[in-house]
């Protein structure tokens, strides 16, 4: 139940291991490129349980490869607020927030990412690492443009 209402996965009495199969059916489209498939499905679980962070996860990372960024930075911040120690949903949001300009935002994702597997044994923190590198470089490359520009005045 989620705030005293019962989640239509309650009411369809579909079971946690049939709406896995679900999932991974939804992951393997998305693995494929069908993007609108995938997508199809995991709304559907985001409808049956509104609860499961990873479903929102995963709807966010259909909708950054389709190039909806909007739409997925809204999919990842809800994943996080069910589950704020998602490193999928920190890392992706993270290059959301990498392409829309937001370094600042996309820096802190990444240094939760980070900081939530200090060993390095989740290959989303490796590219968090690059991603994070990426954003550093960025700013570099603005601050010596702007120096330069500030220069010539």
């Amino acid at each position: 139940m989620l705030n005293g209402e019962l989640s239509l996965g309650q009411i369809t009495g579909l079971t946690g291991p049939e709406m896995l199969e679900m999932a991974m059916q939804g992951f393997r489209l998305y693995e494929a490129g069908k993007y609108k498939d995938a997508l199809i499905v995991f709304e559907g679980l985001c409808e049956l349980d509104p609860a499961e962070a990873y479903y929102r996860t995963a709807l966010g990372a259909i909708l950054l490869a389709s190039e909806d960024l909007n739409g997925a930075l809204k999919n990842f911040n809800k994943a996080l607020t069910l589950n704020a120690k998602d490193t999928a949903a920190l890392v992706n949001r993270g290059e959301v927030h990498l392409r829309l300009g937001n370094l600042v935002e996309a820096a802190h994702d990444f240094a939760k990412a980070v900081e939530l597997d200090p060993e390095n044994k989740d290959p989303l923190t490796m590219r968090a690492r690059l991603l994070a590198a990426a954003a550093l470089e960025t700013i570099e490359a603005a601050q010596k443009s702007a120096n330069a520009d500030s220069a010539k005045k």
